[in-house]
């Protein structure tokens, strides 16, 4: 008849042989075979004797790794530049001058007559940019002055300041309006008239009969002197 076993009997043999079962597991994985035990003494041995020889002396490391403090150890040498007698010589100017074929002319774009593929020549212009300058130009009639470019949508500062040393204008190319013929349509068409200053001009012309000069116009209702100077270049009395 088997003899009963107590509980906490049962519960610690339990426990033991499972602490037992892990330890194998573990030790199971950490095993080496014959040819590493063999590689793991070789190594311990090199690093034993290596610390031995040493702790007394007998090795000293590369000479290399000692080039930094004799160097240190070193005393500084004061070395003088050695005088070069070109130095003493003043520079010569270059005077050549190449002959006018050789030199690049900087490419100049006339705003009156350039058309797109002209436009996209200068930097920073694309064919996007090409056309609204064209576009604006024909609302105005042609370009007076180079800033008039800051009025084309996009056309900022700096983009101004790239393109401004490649652009010039000439006067001939401005397409004037006559005011003493002009309907009301075609003055309001000019972007820098809106409706009712137009109306004024047409209606004043109606009134007071034809102008003799453009600076008359100054007096017309509602044109304030900024607009004058603007619309001005644009306006003639006589065809």
């Amino acid at each position: 008849m088997n003899k009963k076993i107590p509980g906490w009997k049962a519960f610690f043999l339990l426990r033991l042989d499972r602490l037992h079962t892990r330890t194998a597991r573990l030790l199971y994985r950490f095993a080496f075979t014959k040819s590493d035990r063999r590689a793991i003494g070789i190594l311990s041995f090199l690093i034993v004797l290596t610390v031995f020889l040493r702790a007394y002396g007998l090795v000293s490391p590369a000479k290399e790794w000692r080039i930094k403090d004799e160097a240190a150890a070193m005393p500084e040498r004061n070395v003088q530049p050695e005088r070069n007698e070109k130095n003493d010589n003043p520079p010569r100017i270059n005077t050549y001058k190449p002959p006018e074929y050789m030199v690049k002319k900087k490419f100049m774009v006339e705003l009156n007559r350039a058309d797109t593929f002209d436009l996209q020549e200068l930097n920073g212009i694309g064919p996007t940019f090409a056309k609204r300058i064209i576009k604006h130009r024909q609302n105005l009639g042609g370009f007076v002055h180079v800033d008039q470019l800051r009025e084309v949508w996009g056309v900022d500062s700096a983009l101004m300041e790239k393109i401004r040393p490649h652009v010039y204008i000439k006067e001939a190319g401005i397409t004037k309006i006559n005011v003493n013929t002009a309907d009301l349509k075609t003055l309001k068409r000019h972007p820098y008239l809106d409706y009712y200053q137009a109306k004024e001009i047409y209606l004043h012309r109606q009134k007071y009969g034809t102008f003799s000069r453009v600076e008359e116009i100054r007096g017309v209702n509602l044109m304030d002197s900024g607009t004058f100077a603007r619309i001005a270049p644009y306006l003639s009395v006589q065809d």
